[in-house]
Parts: structure tokens; sequence; C-alpha cells
């Protein structure tokens, strides 16, 4: 009967008597450690064998040493024993011992090769000469990047390269375990945060740390004993940090002298930091953004301190500058599949024109997987390798629906797209020239680019028969102020006024037009707006009902006439930057020329961003929201229409229904089906389909499979809305939002840009056959009811004529004046 090696070593010590013949033993019953069945029942040997060494450890040692001496032959398994007991014992030969260790990585057995590399994780091994540890971390290195060895061999090996290299070593070291954690395998990436954290590493796999830790098992104990030592040395850190600050200050006679406000904010902040119970997981840094940013909210709701980060975050690429090198889609996270999918190309970038479309996967950039087990990577982490410079090209490979989900974790070189990488300009407008003549202008922000975009689209649409236009404003929050005059100015003549500004200091500001008009002034214009249409989106709006250019439809908006400014703190200051390549922004590689506090790092100073004025439209109104000091609303403020209308208002259940069916992906699946056959066809039922569901192929197959309560029409709208998502890839250019078939705000829009041409929507068979009745308006109010939209209109432009010709009436006059008219209005 074999007796186990935990057992059989130390019952043989302790049996033998003094002065036993060590030599012999080990000889003896190296055989044991042979036949042993597992590496754990070795370190139970070695614990066992010290133990019981008691006094006789010194022979022990001797006896370990010329049996691991060079020549002698023994098994594996036994040279793994006597190494990891002679490493216990005085003075090992670090240098022997690790010889017989990197040895055992020839052992085709994962077992020995993966507790060889394990034991070589001792730090005592670090006192091996220069050339022993390069030898030692090679054998490593090598054994690390074996593909034929299994990978919590090779993990261990980085592991204990990373522990006794140099910083070369641990480099490499570090890229091999970190390339665990892109892996499909949950249990792979959970080795490799693992192994990361024996080095020191925590935040790197704090993802799949925090997922192993969730787990009930030895590694996910294991990981929640790495995540609570990270947090205590944290608190560890920022409490010596504290302690230390507070040292400095008293060293150096810091009394708190100062303004009584200076003092109070320096001892509360001192108050967090001993006393609360979240005070050492607070920076002093923090704590005092935390009070500025408080202090300047308190102003007013578009007040606040954007710190160094946000300010980085928001302003380096400069938001209003919307321009980038990259492939030129809008990208994201698809929900059903979790796969980083193009929602939809920009028609002019260069990812449309390599024949990519909506609803394409990237599954992989270069040799870099989007897409692991766990759903997509961050976006931002994404895009990023996405973006880059102009002109350089990126290797994209593309999955679509249909294809076999397997190569979406091994993608084909036939799937593989090369994008040339350009400057991208996101369009800030979508344009499509409806039925009648009604040219449709989306315009979602006045950003640097946004009068010349819509110029440009005006002057197609006039190519193509333009009669009347609707400027739809209503997702618009806002933009630049320039732009907002240079957009009034496409449809007003030189030397009108669209918007003034007035300021605590300072003279007022006027902003008039300055070149002739692009829309002719035959051509009727109608705005539209929503709640949600604010700032440089109201002032056109404002500006143009003022001047009794265009027709304002849709809801009351926003109310935000007040200008921000981003304004430097006294005090505060950038670094400075040599800007080698002129464009106005620190790239990498360009020197500091001015570093304030020498950390070799390009510091952004804080900015305060203040209210520091009012708009006031051409008829002098203020389109701001006053509210009292209680929160008590004093005034609407914005824009309000002429003809009210309001989006389409679903009943909850209908709602649920709808998002059950799109769910069940039948429509998607019946629209695969039906445009490889009625493509051409289903384009043309995009741009209309009279609200006739017969219109689309096997419509009344497709509704009986839904079993579903909503009715013929609202299916209809569903399968609409997936029509004219793929048919834009087609035509080459995006749908606006708005579709006047089912949108009741657009087709109260088109009705009163017609009711100026002297027709109606029954004129046009298009809007005949899908327009809804109105309702009829409100009554108004008593003292305006018998007033008419052009009687009020006449109104507006008697207070716009003052507001232009202020200077020739004396001031009181014209406040007089203009307070008369405007009581008329308001009423």
């Amino acid at each position: 009967m074999l007796i186990p090696i935990a057992l059989a070593l130390p019952l043989l010590l302790a049996s033998a008597p003094r002065g036993t013949d060590l030599d012999a033993l080990l000889r003896q019953h190296a055989a044991a450690a042979a036949a042993s069945e597992s590496v754990e029942e070795l370190w139970a040997a070695v614990g066992a064998l010290t133990q019981t060494a008691g006094d006789e450890r010194a022979a022990l040692d001797g006896a370990l040493d010329r049996a691991l001496s060079t020549g002698t032959a023994l098994d594996a398994r036994a040279v793994l024993l006597f190494v990891a007991a002679r490493l216990a014992g005085e003075e090992p030969d670090v240098a022997a011992l690790a010889k017989r260790l990197t040895s055992l990585f020839a052992e085709r057995s994962e077992d020995l090769a993966r507790a060889a590399a394990g034991v070589l994780c001792d730090t005592r091994f670090r006192a091996l000469s220069e050339e022993e540890l390069t030898d030692v971390t090679g054998a490593l290195a090598a054994l690390a990047r074996d593909n034929e060895r299994a990978p919590e061999t090779r993990i261990e090996a980085a592991v204990a390269q990373h522990t006794l290299g140099r910083a070369a070593a641990q480099r490499t070291a570090r890229t091999e375990l970190v390339s665990y954690l892109s892996s499909s395998d949950p249990r792979l990436r959970g080795l490799g945060a693992l192994a990361l954290a024996r080095t020191g590493d925590v935040e790197t796999g704090r993802t799949d740390l925090e997922r192993l830790a969730a787990t009930p098992s030895a590694e996910g104990r294991l990981a929640q004993s790495f995540l609570k030592q990270e947090e205590l040395r944290r608190l560890y850190d920022r409490r010596q940090k504290n302690l230390l600050e507070y040292a400095k200050e008293k060293s150096e006679g810091v009394d708190l002298k100062g303004s009584r406000e200076a003092r109070l904010l320096e001892q509360t902040m001192r108050l967090i930091e001993t006393t609360s119970l979240e005070g050492e997981m607070q920076t002093r840094q923090k704590l005092l953004d935390a009070a500025l940013d408080g202090m300047l909210r308190s102003l007013d709701e578009h007040s606040s301190l954007l710190t160094p980060k946000a300010y980085l975050d928001n302003f380096a690429e400069d938001l209003l500058e919307p321009e980038y090198g990259g492939i030129g889609a809008y990208v994201g996270k698809d929900p059903e599949d979790g796969l980083f999918t193009i929602r939809q190309p920009i028609y002019s970038g260069p990812a449309y024109k390599m024949g990519l479309h909506s609803e394409d996967k990237i599954v992989r950039i270069e040799d870099w997987p989007t897409y692991t087990a766990q759903g997509s990577k961050p976006l931002d982490e994404i895009i990023k390798r996405l973006k880059g410079k102009p002109g350089t090209p990126v290797k994209l490979y593309i999955w679509r629906r249909g294809m076999d989900t397997g190569l979406i974790d091994r993608p084909t070189e036939d799937m593989a797209v090369v994008v040339m990488r350009e400057r991208v300009t996101i369009p800030p407008m979508k344009t499509d020239l409806l039925p009648g003549g009604v040219g449709l202008v989306q315009l979602d922000t006045f950003s640097n680019v946004a009068a010349e975009e819509v110029a440009k689209a005006v002057t197609e649409l006039k190519r193509h028969g333009l009669k009347s236009l609707v400027l739809d404003l209503r997702q618009n929050t806002g933009g630049l102020l320039t732009q907002a005059r240079d957009v009034a100015n496409l449809f007003l003549p030189k030397g009108k006024l669209v918007v003034s500004t007035e300021s605590r200091a300072g003279e007022p500001r006027r902003l008039f037009t300055t070149k002739d008009p692009v829309v002719p002034e035959d051509v009727p214009v109608v705005v539209l707006i929503s709640r949600f249409s604010a700032s440089a989106s109201e002032i056109v709006a404002g500006a143009l009902q003022d001047h009794q250019r265009a027709v304002v439809v849709g809801q009351r908006s926003y109310g935000k006439g007040s200008v921000q400014e981003l304004l430097p703190i006294p005090g505060e200051r950038d670094d400075v930057f040599e800007d080698l390549n002129g464009n106005g922004r620190r790239d990498e590689g360009e020197p500091l020329t001015k570093d304030w506090n020498q950390n070799g790092e390009f510091d952004i100073a804080p900015r305060a961003r203040l209210t520091v004025a009012r708009y006031r439209l051409p008829s002098g109104r203020s389109i701001h929201r006053e509210r009292g000091e209680d929160g008590t609303l004093l005034s609407e403020g914005g824009v309000e229409p002429a003809v009210k209308a309001d989006p389409i208002r679903l009943e909850p259940a209908v709602i649920t229904e709808m998002r059950r069916v799109v769910a069940t992906k039948k429509i998607r699946a019946w629209l695969d089906q039906a445009w490889a056959s009625d493509r051409d066809e289903l384009v043309r039922l995009g741009e209309c389909d009279f609200d006739d569901p017969a219109r689309y192929p096997g419509f009344d197959g497709l509704y009986a499979s839904l079993e579903t309560s909503l009715t013929p029409q609202q299916v209809r709208a569903l399968v609409r809305r997936e029509v004219r998502g793929r048919a834009q890839d087609v035509r080459g250019s995006a749908f606006p939002d708005g579709d006047f078939q089912d949108d009741p705000m657009l087709q109260a829009a088109i009705a009163a840009a017609l009711e100026r041409l002297s027709l109606t929507p029954a004129d046009v068979p298009q809007y005949a056959a899908t327009f809804q009745e109105r309702a009829q308006p409100e009554d108004r109010p008593l003292l305006t009811a018998n007033l008419t939209d052009s009687q009020r209109s006449d109104l507006r432009h008697a207070l716009t004529l003052l507001g232009e010709s202020g200077a020739a009436i004396g001031a009181d006059q014209l406040a007089q004046i203009r307070r008369a008219l405007q009581a008329v209005l308001d009423k």
C-alpha cells in the first residue's frame, strides 16, 4: 500500500533516530513524491516536512542541497518538493534552486510547470545576479508566451516575471496579463484580473474583479480581498496625505488669517476631513470645487463651475466645432444584441462611400475586438480607435444580420472594409422636399457651419421646385449667437435687427443682418418650435416673427434668453504650450512653455460659467423665463406661436403594445424578406404610403402573425418607420425626424405654409390622404378676441419698428409706447 507523500516523509523523519542518514532517506523516498496525485499533496508534504525537522533543520537543508546538486537524477515532482522545502530553510542557494525550477518548464505536465512558476514568485529570488535574473525572467517570458500551454500556466509565469523582472520585463509581463481582459471567456478575464491584482494593479481589471467578487467561490473571495485591500490602501493614503498637509501648515505657521469668509471655508473643509464619515474619501480640491459650484448654481440654473476635467471633457474638442477625423457615422451599442453598431452613416462621409450602412455591426477594429462575452466594450474606447488623423486608414470587420454568429468572435478577411479617415463635419440638419413643393429643413444646432449648410440646402431645394419652407427647430436647444443672426439673415433683408443684448456692464450689443437673403421674399416661411426650442432657436423664431417674415407654429418655446460666458477665475492660469501645427489645441508631443505647478503635464485652470447678459428680440421683448427667489414663475418667457400645435399623444397601453411588437423582431424579419424582392417599391413607400397598409407587400400576413391589439394603422406606422430607416441608405440622405404622415405638429406647419399660397392640404393628394383634422383653437382672451392673426402680427411689427428707430424718439416716449402695445399682446 502506497502512503501519501504528505504523510510518508514526515513519518520517516519522525521515526528516524538522531544521526539517521538523511541523504539515504531522501533518496529512498523521492519516489513517494513521484507517486503523488496532485501538487497540493506536495505542498502539504513541504509543510509537514519543515515542521517535523525541528532541531534537524540544518541537517535537512544540507541533505536537500546534496539531493538537488547538479547531476543528481530526480523525478520532476521530487525536484519541486525538495526545492520548496529548501526554500523554507536557512540561506538557500537561490541560483541553484532557480535553475532547477526553470528546468521544470519543459515538463508537459501543466500542474508542474505552473507550480514551478508559482514558486519563482518568491521575492527571495530577487537576490539573483543581473545575469541570473535575465536568464530566469527570459525563461518565464517564453513560458508566458507559449500558446501551446494552458492559460493558467502562462498567467502564473507572467506574474513571476513581473515579480522578479526589472522595468522592461515588468512591462512585457503586464501586457501579457492585460491581454486576458479582452478574452470573450469570462473565466480567463477573471484569471487575468486576479493576476494583475497580485502584481499590485487592481484598477485595470476592476470590472472583472467586481464581477468575480459577487460569486460564492474561492476566486470570488480572493477578488473581494483584493478589492478590500485596495480600498483600505486608498483610505490610508488619503489619511496620510491629509495629516501631512495639516502638519505642513502647522510647521509653516499658517494661522488662517484673512477674511471671515476664507476662514469659514477653510474651517468647514477641515471639519469635514477630520469628522465626517466620508471625510477620508474626499480630497480638498474636490471639497473646494463643490463649494464654488454651489455658490455659482445659487445664482441661476445656467451658472456653474467647470473643473479642469469638466472643461476638457466638454470643450477640449470644442463642441461647437463639430469636426473630427473619423469614419463618418453615428454609432452606438445595439440594445438588442449588445454589438457596436452603425446607427446611421453620415451620407457625405467615408463610411457610406465604402458601402457601410445603418445596422452594420463593427465587430473588430484592426486586430482589436469590439465585443466580449459581456457585450460591447466601452463606447469611448471604441470611438477613440475609430478616430484618428485624417488621411489614415482603419480596417473594420463588419458583421451583418443573417451571417454566421460565430463570425462575431472570429471575423474573416472577406468581412474587412478599409475606410480612409476624413475630416468629418457633423451635419447640423436634415432636409427633404415634401409634396406640394414644401421644403422641410430640420436644424438641430447652431454650430459654426449652420448658416452655411442651411443656405446650401435652400439652394438645392429651390433647384428642385421649392414653393414654401418649414424651418423645424423643435429639438434645437441653441448654439452660437452669430450663427443665429446668420441663419435669420437667410430669410431677412440686409440691415434688419435680429437680437440685442443687455448686460450689467458695457453697452448693449445689437446684431443686424449683413447680407441679402437666400430665401426669396415670395417663398412663405413657417418656423416650427416646441417646448424644447431654446436660446438661439428662440432668437431666430422670434426675429422672423417680429419682422413678419414667418408664421411660428407649435408650442411656446423653452424661454432661455440669457447669455452665459466661460470666464477664467482670477489668479488661476492655464499652462502654456507651443502650438506647432497651429490648430489652437495642444496635441501630443507639443512642448510646454509654461508649466506653473512643475508637474510635467498640461493643466487647464477651472472656469466659471456665468450669466452675463439677456437677449431682447427686435420688438424689445425678452424671451427669458423669470422665476422668483422661491421658484414661483413670474413670466413664462419663450416665443408664443401664432398657430398652436402639440405632438401626438398615445395611450400608455398602446405604447406598451408597440414596444412589445417591435421587440418580437417580426417587422424587421418581414422587411428583410420584402427588401430582397420589393426594394424599389418600399423606397417609394418611404416617401409616402397614403396611410394605406395594403400597399406594403404581405402586410396582412405580417399583421396576423403579430397577434396584437394594435390597429392596422398603428402597425402601418411601425412598418413605415422601419422602411424609412432603411430607405435613407438607398437615397443617400437622412429623412428629417418629422414624418408628415404621422406628425400633427408638422402637419400644422405644412397647412400654414400652404395657406400662404392660397392652398389647403386637400389640394395635395399625399396630404389629403394622410392629414388628420386639427382641433379648433381655444377662444382668445377677451381683450384680443376681435383681433385677427394679421392684426396681432401688425402690433408686433410696430414694436419691432420702434425698436429699430429708437434713436429718433425720446427714451421715455418710446418706453410708454412699447408698454402700451405690449400690454395688448400680453392679455
